[in-house]
């Protein structure tokens, strides 16, 4: 049976979610708050996270704390399973959960050119509670429910990688980028989790010109079209009273079809809610 030794007293991000992935990755283990002893940091079958002041992945120990130069423990741990390079490009909150760890909130926040108090505004109650419930334990078993939401966590978190990373590669191939008057639209007709990957589809086009997307509907059979970003160029309310037109959001930045019209009848609806003017 493996073992997860990680800090007691309050847990973080770090901490928790580095547990979650090896509990995935490891398929069962025994989790223990505590310090680390001597005997638990040589043992193979033992993985220590963000305690015991060693990184030796070799011998299954992953702290950071001993070494200012290092990521946290959930980077390490990532590094560890293979996942971190993608973890970096897939998850946009990767790369600052680590700078939060390591660097703290203010030096977080000024990196990313916000205000403090504004990373405290956005933090979640959910987190807060999981979090919490984490820190009063001592130890987890299989039978214990929250084993059994670490477990899924990781587990979705790993799949995640995986899935994104395929999408990713499936765009590139299948999507199109089509002329939407002067500007272009992304037009794709897969059909399962439709959206999926598609930020970092964009982010590998990296052309300005795209304004919208248009992807099958996750709710209906017809298609829906995206404005991306906050912009005014783009603005679906043009074309509300159309028959072939199901919805339209009173802000004008999502509208949904009936049907899966053709790709040209499509392409030359969303030429209509775009200003000429701009």
């Amino acid at each position: 049976m493996y073992k997860i030794i990680t800090h007691p007293g309050s847990s973080h991000k770090d901490d928790f979610l580095a547990t979650c992935v090896l509990l995935a990755d490891l398929g069962d283990a025994e989790i223990y708050r505590r310090e680390a002893t001597d005997a638990d940091l040589a043992d193979l079958n033992t993985y220590v996270v963000d305690v015991g002041f060693e990184y030796a992945p070799e011998r299954r120990n992953f702290d950071h704390h001993q070494d200012c130069s290092l990521p946290c423990a959930f980077h390490l741990v990532m590094q560890h399973l293979g996942l971190h390079d993608a973890a970096m490009q897939i998850f946009a909150w990767y790369p600052h959960m680590s700078m939060m760890d390591v660097r703290g909130p203010h030096r977080t926040a000024n990196h990313l050119g916000v205000d403090t108090s504004v990373l405290f505004a956005s933090s979640s109650p959910i987190d807060g509670y999981i979090l919490s419930t984490f820190s009063g334990v001592a130890s987890l078993h299989r039978e214990d429910p929250l084993y059994l939401l670490m477990k899924a966590l990781g587990q979705d978190m790993i799949d995640l990688v995986e899935r994104k990373t395929k999408r990713l590669e499936q765009l590139k191939a299948e999507a199109r980028v089509l002329p939407v008057r002067h500007l272009k639209t992304v037009f794709s007709d897969i059909s399962e989790d439709p959206k999926l990957a598609m930020e970092l589809y964009l982010r590998f086009l990296d052309d300005e010109l795209v304004v919208m997307s248009i992807t099958p509907s996750n709710r209906g059979d017809g298609w829906e079209f995206l404005r991306l970003g906050d912009n005014t160029i783009v603005d679906f309310r043009a074309i509300a009273d159309d028959p072939e037109v199901r919805f339209v959001h009173t802000s004008g930045f999502l509208a949904k079809t009936r049907t899966r019209l053709p790709m040209e009848q499509a392409v030359e609806l969303a030429c209509r809610a775009i200003d000429g003017e701009m």
